[in-house]
């Protein structure tokens, strides 16, 4: 008895010792998943403390984390999710399916995925009554944005949000909104705004701009945020620190071809890709834009003839094969690797997302969707939607 009653003061007191040193626990804690910190943070007001410190996310973010999952929005009315987690030998539980925040009734929807974070809007009808979320699936916190009523006199015609957002940097992030102006003449003109969750309020950029461009969907990468025009107009980027918006070159378009059509465009571990079609193609390249923005180089050449063989599915032999739409597919994200050979695109082909090493040229099943009335053979569930990352991520809101 006396034996076990010293083996408990030793084991409590080193477990005292432990608790009172900041240092080892935090090295302790860079050590451990995102997940077994979450549930750490319970623990004690200390153990909180240490986890949600900035500084210690800072030092838990120099490398990327890996993306795990992607949630795809389910084409039907209620706004939930899909969740297809990345990884092909684990089975994981969805973060959510719907996102219920309060006093949102018709539910909300996620606009954009950023290293962690999402950004999200109620469905609300009317672009005056949206309200706008910063949201972390993790912790499963969310902060409202202020409302933007008519900055420096902006027109309320909202065209795009956008979020900015590098844990490596800093744990704040910047929300960029683009806004038309009423314009007599039917030129369009567009007015930036910014906000950040360091320094607060909304501010206006700048003189309006006029561009062709669709601000709806911008990516964020290496300090700006990037949009895509798809017809023959100049695409452009806003670099946040310098606050300049930049002309961005694009590769060539084919001389049988006169305009561009967008196919993929996204980020993944600091690296900005781009992928367009021109009519039916399952042979294609992966651009990636050079880190000083000068041009884009052809990262990785793709050749999905084995795919399309494994997967008969894909070929909708009711279109010419010249169709757009003869081949059944989608990229819905692509993933670059810890190692150069891990990298792989996932796509969305009727019924599955397949995943596809860029470098090995294999591939194989990585997710099956459940058949959900309605759904006609060969159809795909996303027909025109990117995945959104899913990164696990301790960063508050």
């Amino acid at each position: 008895m006396k034996t076990n009653i010293k083996a408990f003061r030793r084991a409590h007191s080193s477990a005292q010792i432990v608790n009172s040193i900041d240092d080892l626990l935090i090295d302790i804690f860079l050590r451990l998943p995102i997940k077994s910190l979450v549930r750490f943070k319970l623990v004690s007001k200390r153990w909180h403390s240490l986890v949600t410190d900035p500084r210690f996310c800072l030092m838990r973010n120099t490398n990327p984390n890996p993306v795990v999952g992607l949630f795809l929005l389910s084409p039907d009315v209620n706004l939930s999710y899909d969740y297809a987690p990345l990884s092909i030998n684990k089975s994981s539980n969805p973060p959510f399916q719907k996102l219920d925040f309060d006093d949102e009734p018709r539910g909300v929807r996620i606009l954009q995925s950023c290293n962690g974070l999402l950004l999200c809007c109620s469905n609300s009808a009317r672009e005056c009554n949206k309200r706008y979320y910063v949201y972390n699936p993790t912790t499963k916190k969310f902060s409202t944005l202020p409302k933007l009523n008519g900055v420096g006199g902006v027109s309320k015609r909202m065209c795009g949000m956008r979020l900015a957002f590098d844990p490596a940097k800093s744990p704040h992030y910047n929300v960029v909104c683009v806004r038309r102006l009423q314009s007599d003449s039917g030129e369009y003109r567009y007015q930036f705004a910014v906000y950040s969750s360091e320094k607060g309020p909304w501010r206006k950029w700048g003189d309006p701009y006029t561009a062709e461009v669709g601000f709806e969907k911008g990516v964020y990468w290496n300090g700006a945020i990037h949009w895509i025009s798809n017809g023959t107009a100049n695409s452009c980027y806003f670099d946040l620190e310098r606050q300049a918006l930049e002309i961005m070159p694009m590769p060539p378009i084919p001389d049988e071809w006169d305009w561009r059509r967008n196919s993929y465009f996204g980020e993944s571990c600091g690296h900005l890709h781009y992928v367009e079609f021109f009519g039916a193609q399952i042979k294609f390249d992966v651009h990636e834009m050079k880190m000083d923005h000068s041009e884009w180089f052809v990262k990785y050449r793709v050749d999905l003839s084995r795919v399309v063989d494994a997967y008969p599915e894909m070929i909708c032999d009711y279109f010419e094969p010249t169709d757009w739409y003869y081949y059944a597919f989608t990229i819905i994200t692509l993933v670059r690797g810890d190692e150069e050979e891990d990298s792989f695109l996932a796509l969305q082909i009727p019924g599955k997302v397949v995943r596809y090493n860029l470098v090995r040229k294999t591939f194989e099943t990585m997710h099956e969707f459940e058949f959900e009335g309605g759904e006609s053979e060969g159809s795909l569930r996303f027909p025109s939607v990117n995945g959104f990352q899913y990164i696990e991520s301790l960063c508050c809101v």
